[in-house]
């Protein structure tokens, strides 16, 4: 079982550009804590490399189904999820000099002659999943149970009901009209 974000670069010549697609299971979970793809996931990769001489340049879209709840009303969410990557990657640690290069950052390098896109994927995953998902976030509506923002359903008449935030105050009420 091979690594789709692990892509062989070793054969595309110097000036050239090539487009790679690959598949399999996905090697970590990337996205948010209540909306990610899972590891194992079948993911698909399409990459577009570039080869610079010194490094490769890599624009990458990565889709896999993610696994989540919606935030409002809890219903299951599976939408297909797409990350995209733009990253050089180095032929050796010394491609990048200059006022480029980070104090402490280390570059993205090839390493027996393939790229391996996987902090990436999660990092770029990290920054543009919602951390709140709602059903409305992937086109469909939430479940008619779903409480109002104050806690009360609409079928429920309003003035009947307490406001639930208050409920913990009723025992002083009480305290004081036995007083």
């Amino acid at each position: 079982m091979s690594n789709p974000f692990v892509i062989h670069v070793g054969d595309i010549a110097s000036g050239a550009s090539e487009t790679i697609n690959t598949t399999g299971p996905s090697p970590v979970r990337w996205g948010a804590q209540m909306l990610a793809v899972e590891e194992n996931t079948p993911v698909s990769v399409t990459a577009t490399i570039n080869n610079l001489g010194e490094a490769f340049m890599v624009n990458a879209e990565v889709d896999g189904e993610a696994t989540g709840t919606c935030a409002r009303c809890l219903q299951p969410l599976n939408p297909e999820f797409t990350v995209r990557v733009n990253e050089v990657f180095g032929a050796n640690p010394d491609f990048i000099e200059g006022d480029e290069a980070e104090e402490g950052e280390e570059p993205n390098l090839v390493e027996d002659n393939a790229i391996d896109i996987s902090q990436l994927v999660i990092d770029e995953a990290g920054l543009n999943t919602p951390f709140s998902p709602t059903c409305e976030t992937y086109g469909t509506a939430c479940q008619e149970s779903t409480p109002e923002p104050d806690g009360i359903s609409e079928d429920v008449e309003a003035e009947d009901t307490p406001d639930p935030r208050w409920a913990g105050l009723e025992k002083f009420k009480l305290q004081e009209d036995e007083q």
